[in-house]
């Protein structure tokens, strides 16, 4: 963007200057249209937790604290539509590096504006920029990996921004720790059958190094919060509920009580193992009163909180034990397998019902209390995406179509192959990961699923802007 300065100091912008700042915050808040149409940013269950523990410096028992930190001071704890409006920022940002690598346009502006309202229609994205939770850094984490191996090292400046963004993403939420690991991996295997790994050795050991920089920054942080210099408060918690609901627990337990013999730690699990699936999902056991969890006199030492971490080493020697057991092992694979595959496909955006969270609203965030109060959210009770499900599944339909032709018509390129690699990947080791360590939950897959029609706009784009054809942008 060329600058033009005056004589009297006053910076003017010339018009295409100003049309792609237009154009850029264009893109922005279409990209949050369904917390326009809502009245308000869209809120989840989980909102509540991030609302409150960024301003009370407590680190959640179940998640970590950083994307809690992030919205009190992107809010500036004033208003969480800043929130969204700096994750539209984000993801804009870093799909605009994408087309001026990949598509290369004399107008990157324009057709970041044109994806980015299509997405908006289409896909799921806005959906889940709009929510007050950590999903959108799933699909950040992997676009700024991606771009941090693609980008000329000229790019410092960008090179620099992505690297931070990078580094925060992946301990936004827990499940990017083994996500973006596993992308290393799978990074580190194509350069090294592609024998280019040697080329691109420097620049792969950056990334690793932010990598562990960020296990280390979280470590911190909680350490700084008086929560020790740990990872995750209560994993075996969290990661004994899969086996729980799954059936695995009863099983292995009604294998395993009467034997004069067994005397584990998670004995008093005993007397619930013909009564586990009562909790048919893993949130139903967590939070529910009347679980096992919160049994054995630990509500009288503290509040619910102190129960999950007086039992965090009993679960861990659960679950250490059922996989211990060769026959329920074979089980265990086998869930992981179905249960990937069924992630995979469920991707739909669940309907969000009203979180009543107005207390906090009211108490961090007076200002947002009048737009809270008339969204639809509230007033109606649900926000309902029904049709643009629809519309989503046959545009993801459409996108793999059309990406399919343009690839047999031309050969791709080699950032845009390793970007459909990326992409294949991450979608692949994010069902696996989450159907295996947590539960088949629509929200797990539907938060990265739009990267496959990006990818498909990306080419398509990319294949109008060849000199051969008369649509150049």
């Amino acid at each position: 963007m060329k600058l033009q300065k005056m004589e009297n100091g006053i910076i003017n912008l010339n018009k295409w200057t100003i049309l792609n700042i237009i154009l850029f915050v264009g893109s922005v808040l279409v990209t949050i249209a369904p917390a326009f149409s809502n009245g308000y940013p869209l809120l989840f269950p989980d909102s509540g937790t991030y609302l409150v523990s960024g301003h009370t410096g407590t680190v959640p028992i179940d998640r970590p604290i950083i994307y809690g930190l992030l919205v009190r001071h992107l809010s500036l704890s004033y208003s969480t539509w800043l929130v969204i409006i700096a994750q539209s920022i984000i993801y804009n940002y870093l799909v605009f590096l994408l087309i001026k690598k990949l598509v290369q346009p004399h107008r990157p502006f324009l057709v970041l504006f044109i994806i980015g309202v299509i997405m908006s229609i289409f896909s799921g994205v806005g959906y889940y920029t709009s929510l007050v939770i950590a999903d959108i850094f799933t699909v950040i984490s992997i676009l700024s990996l991606f771009l941090l191996v693609v980008l000329d090292k000229k790019e410092s400046i960008h090179i620099g921004f992505i690297s931070i963004i990078f580094l925060v993403s992946i301990i936004t939420h827990l499940s990017h720790i083994p996500l973006v690991f596993a992308q290393l991996i799978a990074l580190g295997i194509y350069f090294l059958v592609k024998k280019q790994l040697m080329h691109h050795f420097k620049r792969f050991i950056f990334i690793a190094s932010l990598f562990g920089g960020s296990l280390l920054t979280i470590g911190l942080i909680n350490y700084s919060f008086g929560a020790g210099f740990i990872i995750s408060r209560t994993n075996n918690i969290i990661l004994a509920t899969r086996y729980i609901e799954s059936g695995l627990a009863s099983k292995f337990l009604n294998k395993n009580c009467e034997r004069a013999s067994f005397s584990p730690s998670y004995k008093s699990l005993c007397e619930y193992k013909d009564r586990l699936n009562q909790w048919p999902a893993a949130g139903f056991y967590l939070y529910d009163p009347e679980s096992p969890i919160y049994k054995g006199g630990c509500l009288d030492r503290g509040d619910w909180t102190n129960c999950w971490i007086e039992k965090e080493a009993e679960y861990g020697d659960l679950i250490s034990d059922i996989l211990s057991d060769d026959e329920l092992r074979i089980d265990f694979i086998a869930l992981a397998i179905t249960g990937t595959l069924k992630q995979l496909i469920t991707i739909e955006q669940s309907p969000l019902d009203y979180v009543d969270l107005r207390s906090i609203v009211e108490f961090y965030f007076p200002d947002d209390l009048y737009a809270f109060d008339h969204s639809t959210q509230k007033v109606e009770g649900r926000v309902s995406f029904y049709f643009k499900v629809i519309l989503e599944v046959l545009f993801l339909y459409l996108s793999i179509i059309i990406t399919v032709l343009i690839i047999r018509k031309r050969k791709l390129k080699k950032d845009s192959l390793l970007l459909m690699i990326a992409i294949g990947t991450s979608l692949l080791f994010n069902a696996a990961f989450c159907a295996t360590l947590s539960n088949v939950i629509p929200r797990y897959q539907g938060r990265i699923i739009f990267l496959v029609p990006l990818f498909m706009l990306l080419l398509f784009f990319q294949f109008l802007n060849e000199k051969k054809y008369t649509i150049r942008f």
